[in-house]
Parts: structure tokens; sequence; C-alpha cells
């Protein structure tokens, strides 16, 4: 294999390492493939265990089932920018030309950096039984960074670019990574109107244990690469003993629900409370440090108390908070077969971003036949946009569903994936 095709090779695995690191969420994973097919213009429409994570005031309004059930719904998303993966396969084992490396650095440089997140979560398990529903699911989530001398590190190396060694500084390039498992229990109160009147209206809260299952956060603070490799990547983790909760905190979320005729709107606001915090006592740190010139070598990778971590650093965990996230959204049941959404999402703060800061989107979800329902949506996003697709194939209460989404963010490929093998509604 020649250099290049080494190279290809090594720009793949990075990227795919960037694109699967994290920044933790905690909120309750989404368990609906509907809502993903409709680029999430679901706060009006979620009903049974859906409402927990979306709006719980849906838990009293008409088309609430008496029961619902399901287990191991999975959802995921990852994605890079500006150069995706969908940007590097096609050389997999291949020829890299330089050209196209110099094109790559080009956009990297003109955003300030690569980016890359994840956002997957597992229902384990959710339910609901008239106004009152539970669920309960694992998530993680997050972002990761190269600034622009980080990429063209693995780009060409420190000389491969022009032929002459020149020094590159990798300050600012990071890794914020998390788990978390949340418990959310919603209860519904339905008010106005009677059995036969066309107008509904109900409030709905959802209270929420969050428990912080691992944290880990990198952050460059000026490491170099030139005639000599200077590291300086300080790191603060907590104990990989899954049976340690490492953080945790109570939250609350409300809605609103109205329906008259074929109309619903719903509004929803989480984390108006939220006491999450990670318990200091149970961080640690490594100083992260190295030197290779060429006439000697040094490494420090030993573990520290947390308090030996860099400011910075203990800044980021001390703000790991969850901001509230603000939803509106309206359904319109056009005809029998045929039902519109659009939602506005809003999330306040720059702490634990879940998903898009600010997402605007519509859906239709059409049934074609008796048995089989196809759904569609499309959305504004921060920085860019997203389409979506899904299938629910139902079966008397039983529904088999899957959504897909694809969003175009600084010019990168954020796939999505919602899978649903066991609902009952």
């Amino acid at each position: 294999m020649s250099t290049n095709n080494h190279r290809g090779a090594r720009v793949a695995s990075a990227l795919v390492l960037v694109a699967f690191a994290a920044t933790a969420s905690a909120q309750l994973p989404n368990a609906s493939p509907s809502a993903t097919g409709l680029s999430n213009a679901y706060t009006a429409r979620a009903r049974g265990y859906d409402a927990v994570a979306w709006n719980p005031a849906n838990l009293g309004m008409p088309g609430n089932p008496a029961f619902s059930f399901t287990a191991l719904a999975l959802s995921g998303s990852s994605g890079l920018d500006p150069i995706s993966l969908s940007d590097v396969a096609p050389y997999s084992g291949k020829d890299l030309p330089a050209a196209q490396r110099e094109s790559w650095l080009q956009k990297v440089t003109a955003k300030g950096g690569e980016n890359g997140r994840l956002d997957a979560g597992v229902t384990f398990l959710a339910l609901s039984a008239g106004p009152l529903a539970l669920q309960v699911g694992s998530s993680v989530a997050g972002s990761t960074k190269l600034n622009p001398d980080a990429f063209q590190a693995i780009m060409f190396g420190n000389a491969g670019r022009t032929g002459q060694v020149s020094t590159l500084n990798l300050a600012g390039s990071g890794v914020h990574a998390g788990a978390f498992t949340t418990a959310g229990l919603s209860y519904a109160l339905s008010f106005g109107g009677g059995a036969k009147s066309a107008s509904h209206a109900a409030l709905g809260v959802t209270a929420k244990y969050v428990a912080g299952n691992a944290v880990a956060i990198a952050q460059d603070q000026g490491s170099t690469a030139g005639n000599t490799v200077s590291v300086n990547l300080p790191v603060v983790y907590s104990n990989p003993d899954s049976s340690k909760v490492a953080g945790s905190g109570v939250g609350v979320d409300v809605g609103f629900a109205w329906s008259q005729g074929k109309l619903s709107f719903g509004a929803t606001a989480q984390n108006v409370f939220n006491s999450f915090a990670w318990d200091e006592t149970k961080l640690y740190s490594k100083v992260g440090t190295a030197l290779f010139d060429g006439n000697s070598n040094t490494s420090d990778f030993t573990a520290g108390p947390y308090a030996q971590a860099p400011a910075s650093l203990r800044h980021q965990v001390t703000d790991d908070k969850f901001k509230p996230i603000l939803g509106l959204g309206l359904a319109y049941g056009w005809r029998r077969s045929i039902i519109l959404s659009a939602d506005a999402r809003q999330q306040t703060g720059d702490a634990l971003l879940i998903g898009p800061k600010t997402s605007v989107g519509g859906g239709i979800d059409y049934e074609w036949l008796p048995l089989l329902r196809l759904r569609a949506g499309a959305s504004y996003i921060t920085n860019g946009w997203g389409m979506s697709g899904g299938v629910g194939l139902q079966l008397g209460h039983y529904e088999l569903g899957a959504g897909l989404a694809m969003r175009t963010v600084n010019g990168g490929k954020e796939p999505g994936v919602t899978v649903n093998l066991i609902s009952i509604h």
C-alpha cells in the first residue's frame, strides 16, 4: 500500500473517532420512530408513553390510550462537519490526493475547526395507564473538536503540506463525553369541556431523576508539533466502575395541551427545574503532558485528585447543567388518513445541549393502507437543515416502527435513526 493509502486509512480512522466522541446528554431518549420520521414535530402529537419525553399534558387529551408499553427502543445520530464521513468514504483503500486534503483543510479552517457529535439512547421500559406514564432510559451524547492545526496534522503531518517542518498548535481541541440514566414519571390533569365537548385542554408535569454514570473531559492547553512535540492534554474523568454514580439530580418538566375539532396545540418547558451536578469527590484528573525532542522522551499521564485539574476543565464540570428547553407544536387532521404537524424548539444556555439548539420543522403522517403509515418531515436547525422519513406497520394495537433522519450541519452530514420493535398502544 502506498503512503497515501496509509494516510487515507489514518484519516478515516481519526475522523471516526471524532464522530463518536461525545458530550453527555441526560434528557429522556426519544422512543418514537414517529417523532423522528416527522422531524420531531411531535409536541402536540405524542400520546401514551411517548408523552413523557415530549409533552406530559398529552396524557390528558383525546386519543391518549388506556394503556401503552414499549421496551428496548433505540435511537441515535452522529455527524461530522464540515468534512463528513461520506466525504471520506470514497477514498477507503485508495489514494487520498493532496489537492483533496488541501481543499478539506481550507473548509475546516474557514469553519474554525472540525466538529463531531453523537447522541444515542435506549429506552429500557416505558408504559402508560390513562393519565399516568413512566419512562426509564439511558443516553450518551456529545461533541468533540479538532482545531485547524490538529486537522492539518491528520491530513499532512507537520511537514507534508509544504515539505518543510511547521509548528502546529493544537490548543482548543478537545472531547467532552458522558453517559446518564434518567427515569421520568408523568401525570396529566384534564380540564374544561365535557366528554362530548369539541374543546379539550390539559396540564401535565414530569418529575425526573437523573443519575450521571460517567463523564470524561479532555481539553488541549497548547500542545505543539514541530521539530519538538510537546503534549499538554489534561483530562478529567469519573471512575469507570459502572456500579458507581458520578452525579445525580432531579428535574421537572411541565406541559400544556389544547384541542378543538381537527386542530391540536401543545406547549412544553423541560427542565424548568433541574438540580443535576457531578459529584466532585468521585472525579479524577490526569496531567496529560509529554515531550519528544529527538534526544529524550518524557510523559506524565498518572492519575491524580480532581483538584489538580486545570480551572478551565473544572469550570466545565461545574457548568454541566440542564437548562430549560421550550417547545411549541401544532397538529391538524386534514383528512382521516392525513395528519399535518409543526414544531419549534429552543434550548436555552450553552451547557449540556441535546441535539440542535434551535429546531423548527414540520411533518406529514399518511395512512397509506389500513396497516401501514408513512411519515415525512423537514426542518431548519442551528447551522443547517434536515430531512426525515419513517414507516409504521400496525397490527391492532401493536406497531413496528422505524424513523430515519439526515441533517446537514455546517456542510457535514449527520444521519439518525430510531427503531422501536415492541410498541403497544
